[in-house]
């Protein structure tokens, strides 16, 4: 290493141990950035209070439609509209309730974050927690083999001692190991304390898939029967005052349980984009340890293809060690394979390897993302069956009655698929099936049965529950993916960034929008496209009819019911969309991406191994070095290269593919991750 390099890293070093933190007070950059994030949250929840305040106001208000019915909690907002008029204002609620659930998801997902990390428990004791200068030879003899360097005793007491702590390790508490990866999915994982526990989270799963239920419900068509034996039917457009209420209480009420997990996550304040600030800050802390001799380890290399502890060379005889047998491993007694997201076995002994041209997907990395890609593909099916029930629901029960006579059901179909309307949004004729609730009273007094509205909003949170969680369990296939590739800058010309992002240095409208990389577009949108046309299946109709008199003139408009009903063609083409979906995520989870540099896809312990210098936290007087890292050949000696990584450019070079890299001869160690 040049002159220049080994200055500046024995100036870092003296910075790294004086900038270790001794307590937990955060700094003043923390604080700002949660006090952003609780002022995009107040927004959110003052813009949920304004639609309580709105939909109780309209609830109570009298309106009219088509010139003399009376009706209360339903609004006519356009008369005479066709069927795009309802579908346009449905975007616009659709739109609405993505931009608010993902900003105060993003909240909740930050709060998350911040509290599996400070609540991080410090690792066992390492048993070696210096590289030795005679490490213990393999006896595999698949295994490198350094003849010119004698084994390194292990006394037995040690050993059992390491055993005891790596299975204490295994036996930890769940909630302790859920915070390897830089990202978790909000929903499906939980912290310890009360406001991010599992309780809260089932909470916050239920109130989201309430909100996009309850959007897609607020705009209705109001029909209106007229003409002789009421043969005419004219179309006007309106808002249901309930679904309002509903939707703008379950916004508030997310915004409430992500305001207490932001109060309770502890004194770090953690955005998900600051992968590599996060884990500095857990190696000052102490609650990360970087390990020796695997500079060319991936996510799933580091901790398999080892030298397991029962490979190991016995220990020779020595005066004070009585020569001791140790048991060969039995059928009982298996090696242990440990998950990427488990404690590592701290017995075991790396060897060096050539790099590999194409790394592991996010697949084989983290078992999250296989879950979610499986649970997108179970999607397709879920709701092709539902298609196909409305198909026959539509044909064979079409004229059911309940045993009051107020509730019915309403079919619109045939038996020859062909013959109805495959139109993109729903028209007169598109097979359909749904239930008619009739008025209990007559003209001017007619009242809804009192479970009508509780009934629909129920039906249409279960078959769109589905769609809402899975949808949000596939940001974490995104966001491990976008890990990676911020990871994968430090070999680009830029280098990767260890700055930690910051909203204060956006205008409020860029940090509203979404991710700037293409894959946290593509979800964005999906999410509210998916949404919206999920929201044109189902269609809630106000049925109204003009009596006429003998005479020919109109008696007066009546309100005689509603009706929910479900479209068929709209479900199947949500399929159709959900497939394309699948096979980009798909594609996206098992993509390799080529190169030696190692994958780490955020895993905390793996960025640990592989960053040996970090750029300083101050300016050095008279070098100018960014806050970013490059990776690459640092050294090869004895013909054991090394592999690490550097703020300045010039010190790292490219890749020596035939090279062997790491393993117990690497001596090479971090100078500045300590």
């Amino acid at each position: 290493m040049s002159s220049v390099g080994d200055k500046l890293n024995a100036k870092h070093v003296v910075e790294s141990k004086a900038s270790m933190p001794s307590d937990d007070k955060p700094d003043p950059y923390m604080s700002s950035e949660k006090k952003a994030a609780l002022v995009k949250l107040s927004v959110c929840m003052a813009a949920a209070v304004a639609f309580m305040a709105a939909g109780v106001v309209l609830s109570t208000s009298t309106n009219r439609v088509a010139g003399s019915a009376t009706v209360y909690s339903i609004i006519p907002v356009l008369s005479s509209s066709k069927q795009r008029y309802a579908s346009t204002m449905g975007w616009v609620f659709t739109s609405i309730t993505t931009m608010i659930t993902e900003t105060i998801g993003s909240v909740h997902s930050t709060a998350l974050r911040s509290t599996l990390i400070n609540d991080r428990p410090e690792p066992p004791p390492s048993p070696n927690p210096t590289p030795s200068l005679n490490p213990t030879l393999p006896l595999n003899p698949t295994l490198p083999l350094n003849p010119t360097l004698p084994p390194n005793p292990t006394p037995l007491p040690t050993r059992l001692l390491n055993v005891l702590r790596a299975a204490d390790a295994r036996l930890l508490p769940q909630a302790t190991l859920r915070i390897d990866f830089n990202t978790n999915s909000r929903l499906f994982s939980a912290a310890n304390r009360w406001a991010n526990g599992r309780l809260m989270n089932a909470l916050m799963a239920l109130l989201l898939v309430i909100s996009y239920s309850a959007s897609a419900l607020i705009v209705m068509q109001l029909q209106i029967w007229e003409g002789p034996n009421l043969s005419i039917t004219e179309t006007e457009t309106g808002l249901a005052a309930p679904p309002i209420i509903v939707f703008g209480l379950s916004l508030f009420l997310q915004g409430v349980i992500a305001l207490f997990g932001a109060c309770d996550c502890g004194p770090y304040w953690m955005e998900g984009g600051d992968m590599l600030a996060t884990t500095k800050k857990e190696i000052d802390r102490k609650r990360l340890d970087p390990r020796l001799y695997r500079c060319m380890r991936n996510v799933v290399q580091g901790p398999q293809a080892t030298a397991p502890d029962h490979l190991l060379a016995p220990n020779p005889p020595t005066t004070l060690d009585p020569p001791t047998t140790l048991d060969p491993p039995t059928t009982l007694d298996p090696p242990i394979t440990l998950d990427p997201s488990t404690t590592i076995d701290p017995l075991t002994i790396p060897y060096s390897l050539k790099p590999l041209e194409h790394q592991p997907s996010a697949w084989n990395a983290n078992p999250t993302v296989k879950h979610a890609v499986i649970a997108t593909w179970a999607l397709i099916p879920f709701y092709a069956i539902w298609g196909a029930i409305i198909y026959a629901l539509s044909v064979y029960v079409s004229t059911g009655v309940s045993k009051s006579g107020n509730i019915q059901s309403v079919g619109v179909g045939t038996e020859k698929l062909p013959e109805f309307s495959w139109a993109f949004l729903p028209i007169a004729n598109t097979q359909s099936f749904g239930v008619a609730y009739t008025t209990t009273h007559a003209k001017e007094s007619a009242t809804l049965p009192s479970a009508t509205w509780p009934s629909i909003i129920l039906v249409v949170m279960v078959i769109q529950s589905g769609l809402t969680l899975v949808l949000n369990y596939c940001g974490a296939i995104i966001n491990t993916t976008q890990d990676e590739h911020v990871w994968r800058q430090a070999v680009r010309a830029k280098g990767a960034s260890t700055r930690a992002s910051t909203s204060l240095e956006q205008s409020w409208l860029r940090a509203q929008l979404p991710p700037c990389s293409w894959r946290g577009t593509f979800l964005y949108f999906s999410t509210w496209f998916f949404q919206w046309l999920f929201s044109q299946s189902f269609q809630v109709t106000g049925v109204f009819a003009q009596l006429p008199q003998v005479t020919g003139a109109i008696a007066g408009t009546y309100f005689i019911g509603m009706e929910v009903i479900a479209h068929c063609a709209q479900v199947w083409y949500l399929c159709a969309v959900l497939i394309g979906f699948a096979i980009i995520t798909t594609f996206i989870a098992h993509h390799k991406p080529p190169g030696p540099q190692p994958a780490a896809y955020g895993h905390f312990q793996t960025l640990a191994d592989l960053i040996d210098e970090w750029p300083p936290e101050k300016p050095i007087p008279g070098y100018k070095l960014d806050p970013v890292l490059y990776w690459g050949h640092k050294s090869d000696k004895g013909g054991v290269c090394h592999a690490g990584t550097s703020p300045d450019k010039s010190l790292v070079h490219p890749i020596d593919m035939e090279g062997m890299y790491g393993g117990e001869l690497d001596q090479e160690w971090p100078s500045t991750a300590v």
